[in-house]
């Protein structure tokens, strides 16, 4: 099967669903500008996913949370060339972690990688049919329908999430008069690891929960009192913040719109120019709206995508879509084209 071309021609979660319902054996390679991704495919379901970015390889990842050593990775992979074994499987075997926290780790890494290119309109595609002898370590392996909508459903609380928890570096610390008991069983992974030291980071290494779920937990828990903000980790050039814009354009200049694009969603019809004059002056006017212009354009197709999973087609216009509780009403306007062309859609915004 030959498959290759452009995102902005064919969308990542099209690309998915047809490998699927082929029941392909291969990998698909995704790539854009200094980025790329591997996903491996067996007879249709996703076995495994390596990504570039955000996404660390299965050793790194158990030793930033604090599972095993390097010198033990590094060990198992040498005895990895002559078994030809899986790294994790050889882990496992030999003691040095549990089944249970390398399950965790695969499907953390699985839907990290999704949650990066899913957010992708352009980069290049290829498919390469491979039928290699990998077998899934996955105990259960999702379809990618579930896949889909769990990684769309992610995308869209992500921004409401980032603005509780506005950077990696944040340190929380338990409140007082709050215990265990207070917990819900599924937060403990979180709030064990919560000491008034570790950086958000650390946190999100030490659960192994990824991302999203990590800090998901640390939002409700902050809301809910049970924990309360104790300062900031410094951690060097490369300090991470949460930002939606910083996952979906890339960091360095646009990070500096993340606060603005995330505000712009909820402010006031006039925000930004009304809130901040000087800022959005032009030219930097025209850039900032550009750019808001495509978020809001990446809300309605995540919206998009997320109704064609549940029905088997797209809406026949965008009411449709908010009647269903998958964008905002007021993401419906006249300056937003959407019509329905053949079994696909296309959308654009008018100015």
């Amino acid at each position: 099967m030959s498959l290759e071309g452009k995102l902005k021609d064919f969308g990542i979660a099209d690309i998915l669903q047809l490998l699927a319902q082929q029941q392909k054996t291969g990998i698909l390679l995704v790539e854009r500008r200094n980025e790329s991704a591997e996903i491996y495919f067996l007879n249709g379901l996703v076995i495994e996913t390596r990504s570039s970015q955000h996404t660390d390889r299965l050793g790194e990842m158990l030793i930033r949370g604090g599972y095993v050593t390097r010198q033990q990775v590094e060990a198992a992979l040498d005895r990895q060339g002559d078994t030809f074994d899986y790294l994790g499987r050889l882990l496992v075997r030999d003691g040095l972690i549990q089944h249970e926290v390398l399950q965790q780790a695969l499907q953390t890494q699985m839907l990290e990688t999704f949650f990066d290119i899913l957010q992708w309109r352009d980069g290049q595609y290829r498919f390469i049919t491979d039928k290699f002898k990998k077998e899934g370590v996955l105990d259960s392996i999702p379809g990618i329908q579930s896949i889909l909508l769990d990684v769309l459903r992610m995308i869209d609380e992500w921004p409401a999430i980032a603005k509780v928890i506005p950077s990696f570096e944040m340190v929380f610390t338990v409140a007082e008069g709050h215990s265990p008991d207070d917990i819900e069983i599924d937060e403990l992974p979180v709030y064990q690891l919560i000491d008034g030291r570790r950086s958000v980071q650390e946190i999100i290494d030490g659960s192994l929960l990824g991302r999203y779920a990590a800090c998901k937990i640390l939002a409700e828990l902050l809301q809910d009192g049970i924990i309360r903000h104790a300062g900031r980790r410094e951690t060097g050039p490369q300090t991470k913040r949460i930002s939606p814009v910083s996952i979906v354009f890339g960091s360095g200049a646009y990070a500096l719109l993340a606060v603005l694009l995330i505000a712009a969603f909820a402010l006031p019809t006039g925000f930004p120019a009304t809130v901040l004059p000087i800022a959005f002056s032009r030219p930097h006017q025209d850039l900032t709206v550009e750019y808001v212009d495509r978020m809001h354009l990446r809300r309605i197709t995540w919206g998009l995508e997320a109704f064609y999973l549940q029905n088997g087609r797209y809406p026949g216009t965008l009411s449709e879509l908010a009647d269903a509780g998958l964008i905002p009403a007021r993401m419906v306007s006249e300056s937003t084209r959407y019509s329905v062309v053949g079994s696909y859609y296309q959308l654009e915004q008018n100015r």
